[in-house]
């Protein structure tokens, strides 16, 4: 498949410059965008004493990138639905990189019936009722459990994609990352390159800087389907409505 420019081999060291901006640039009054604690706040979602669990700094930390669950839907995931919750995230690997997932291994780890697939759905309320959570913020759930495996997808990554809509991003990244067209490497390279201490994944690494990318093309961001404004200052994937 086609990608986008910025992660070719060409522009590496670009890429890099943009993810140690996202990391280390600090706004007015010395105030750093919230959306670099995504990452490592109180330790990170997949640690192994909450890795199978959605917890409330798994919430919180998903706000730092300005999306925000419903009180429904907090207390579903923390309290009514968590056994449910806990028992789809023990089936899904915490130490298993997207690009390390073979084709015949592709519909087991992520495919319809996959528990990966399972716990979208839930976060969506697809199969019970919505309970306002998007394709976007599910997505930010998801990669905070498990960074590795499961990419953010937003309205400013998924068109740089060629992605229209959600329902076939795993696929997309899955075939971007294995196709022997090297972009696991670029993206190793990238994060090297940017010189941020935070060990961030290849998916973080490659969300960051197409996100960079685009917000400096000037493209419009939506979250979930939501028109939102930036403000002066915010960091990549931060909105305000």
């Amino acid at each position: 498949m086609a990608l986008p420019e910025i992660l070719s081999p060409e522009r590496v060291d670009e890429a890099a410059a943009l993810v140690n901006e996202y990391y280390t640039k600090l706004y007015r009054h010395g105030v750093p965008q919230t959306g670099r604690r995504f990452d490592d706040w109180a330790g990170g979602g997949d640690r192994v004493e909450v890795a199978d669990a959605i917890t409330a700094d798994d919430l919180l930390a998903v706000s730092f990138l300005s999306v925000q669950v419903s009180p429904p839907a907090i207390i579903g995931l923390l309290e009514t639905r968590g056994a449910e919750v806990a028992r789809l995230l023990e089936e899904i690997p915490t130490d298993l990189d997207l690009a390390a997932v073979t084709a015949d291994e592709y519909e087991t780890v992520l495919g319809a019936l996959s528990p990966a697939n399972k716990l979208r759905r839930l976060l969506r309320g697809t199969d019970t009722y919505r309970w306002g959570i998007g394709p976007t913020t599910a997505s930010k759930i998801m990669a905070r459990k498990r960074p590795h495996l499961v990419p953010i997808y937003d309205s400013v990554v998924g068109p740089l994609m060629g992605l229209n809509n959600n329902d076939t991003q795993w696929r997309t990244w899955h075939t971007a990352l294995t196709d022997g067209g090297g972009l696991p490497d670029r993206l190793t390279a990238i994060r090297k390159k940017s010189g941020i201490a935070l060990q961030i994944s290849q998916l973080r690494t490659m969300d960051v800087v197409l996100w960079m990318h685009g917000k400096k093309l000037g493209m419009n961001v939506q979250d979930d389907g939501a028109p939102t404004h930036r403000r002066a200052g915010a960091g990549p994937h931060s909105v305000l409505t």
